[in-house]
């Protein structure tokens, strides 16, 4: 028969071990939170929406939000919006605790059909958060830790940036 005092540790040590689960519970449901608002904003071009969600010194090396705007625009420039089938957030695939942040890597899905060919990306967001997982942003790794590094350069060395996939085929309008 257990002791009183084993049983009272014991009780201890499984709702500490709940709490660990339940703050990652409560920080995967933030990214998700956060990385979907992302995409609705592009999706709607809210470039101010964007950019609230957007990796702050990304935005400060293109010259700040406005210049970070008119980037955004201009690059998506060559595509018509309804080339756009596509632009998702996927599976949060790791995060990372660090002495100054929360960091984490998130799938994102994006598919284009233009000119009867499709392109089916699945590339890699690392996303940063500085109060404890509560607010994200991200930014694209483009499946590349060297060009992460160059955005980010504190990137937790525990991190793993998978390699981005891309999928070129041909595309009929039926397929939407």
């Amino acid at each position: 028969m257990l002791k009183k005092p084993v049983i009272i540790i014991l009780t201890c040590f499984w709702f500490i071990s709940a709490s660990a689960q339940l703050d990652t519970f409560f920080v995967k449901q933030n990214i998700h939170r956060c990385a979907d608002s992302l995409a609705h904003a592009f999706k709607t071009k809210n470039w101010d929406l964007f950019t609230t969600y957007s990796y702050p010194a990304l935005i400060g090396s293109l010259g700040g939000v406005q210049k970070f705007k008119e980037y955004i625009q201009e690059t998506l420039s060559a595509a018509p919006d309804s080339a756009w089938k596509q632009y998702e957030p996927g599976k949060i695939l790791q995060i990372v605790k660090t002495a100054k942040d929360i960091q984490t890597v998130i799938e994102l899905h994006t598919r284009i059909a233009m000119d009867s060919m499709q392109i089916s990306t699945t590339t890699y967001l690392v996303g940063e958060s500085w109060n404890g997982g509560q607010h994200w942003t991200f930014f694209d790794s483009r499946g590349d830790r060297s060009i992460a590094l160059t955005v980010k350069p504190d990137l937790s060395p525990e991190l793993v940036i998978p390699s981005r996939k891309e999928k070129l085929e041909p595309f009929r309008p039926e397929d939407q």
